[in-house]
């Protein structure tokens, strides 16, 4: 079976507001769903349904009573006390050490840039989890997190990596490159791997695939590697290129 991702439900706005209504607990204390209801105001459907995501990134814990982490209570309080800095640097640490969202940051920085509905088709499909409106919710508010960490930044509908995670990932970009120079140095060991262009790109399923060609091939190389792909596109996927 694949991996799921379990997305939010809810809008930024709704899933602030399950935060909050979690951190109003004490750390560790585990609270019953009822008990949230009332505090909250919320329908248990909508406090249900987005807590595999707050269990997954570690705000809530696992079980039929979930109680607040440390992460929590510090995420919630500063939402309530509009401290905008420090609320930025708790989504950037949760985020950070999400690899789902890491392969979802690194899509865009390989395509350059995406369009926002693109992208939240993306998230959907890639997390596996379902396809209906309320996920699509979710990967909107996900993409409203990216934005205010700075991950990502948006300008008409399209959306590009932010400075943020240009510089935080130089050096993941050095031990990618470095990767795939190892890994191609077995195909012409009397060149050097310098002389090697590498192009990669992520795919839906989190796989990288590579491209290496050499820095001196002409135009009709190219012209004749681009024939070959659609051949593959053809005979493999059955998918019709453009010629």
């Amino acid at each position: 079976m694949e991996d799921v991702y379990k997305l939010p439900t809810s809008s930024y706005d709704e899933l602030i507001k399950v935060i909050k209504a979690y951190g109003a607990g004490k750390v560790g204390i585990p609270v019953s769903l009822d008990d949230l209801v009332k505090a909250s105001g919320m329908s248990r459907t909508v406090l249900s349904k987005n807590n595999g995501f707050l269990v997954q990134i570690g705000l809530i814990s696992e079980g039929n009573k979930k109680s607040p982490s440390e992460m929590c209570k510090k995420l919630s309080n500063s939402y309530v006390m509009n401290l905008q800095d420090q609320t930025k640097l708790i989504w950037r640490e949760l985020f950070d050490k999400d690899e789902f969202i890491t392969r979802m940051l690194s899509m865009i920085s390989i395509k350059n840039k995406i369009s926002k509905t693109e992208f939240i088709n993306h998230i959907v499909f890639s997390a596996n989890c379902g396809n209906g409106p309320g996920y699509k919710a979710g990967a909107s508010a996900i993409i409203e997190i990216m934005k205010m960490i700075g991950a990502i930044s948006e300008n008409d509908g399209e959306l590009v990596i932010g400075d943020s995670v240009v510089d935080a990932n130089d050096e993941k970009r050095e031990s990618i490159l470095e990767e795939s120079k190892d890994q191609h140095i077995g195909l012409n060991e009397t060149k050097n791997e310098s002389t090697y262009y590498i192009q990669q790109y992520t795919c839906e399923s989190g796989q990288i695939a590579k491209i290496i060609i050499p820095d001196d091939a002409t135009e009709d190389d190219l012209l004749g590697f681009r024939d070959m792909l659609n051949i593959a596109l053809r005979r493999r996927f059955k998918i019709k290129s453009d010629e």
